[in-house]
């Protein structure tokens, strides 16, 4: 059984796995762009593998880790019709 907090546990399976073994020495070597924003991936960085916004079984390749967790936040934020309000006033 998974401990909580791995990445099986988070839904994350040995495909996946593969996937970003397969990118990761692009990635290191400096040649991968994040598919969603277009910046160029330091390697010094971490990264995320990025799912398709329609289809979770799909990967589009690497994402930096802003565009990545900021697409999973809009998405869950949408589900529950809750849209940001832009110049809050606290």
């Amino acid at each position: 059984m998974p401990k909580d907090g791995s990445t099986f546990a988070n839904g994350y399976t040995k495909r996946h796995e593969a996937e970003r073994k397969r990118w990761k020495p692009k990635v290191d070597a400096g040649l991968v762009n994040c598919w969603r924003c277009g910046q160029w991936l330091d390697p010094a960085q971490p990264w995320d593998l990025g799912h398709d916004d329609q289809d979770r079984t799909k990967y589009r390749g690497p994402e930096c880790i802003a565009c990545n967790r900021g697409a999973g936040a809009r998405a869950s934020n949408a589900k529950r019709g809750y849209l940001p309000r832009v110049n809050r006033q606290w």
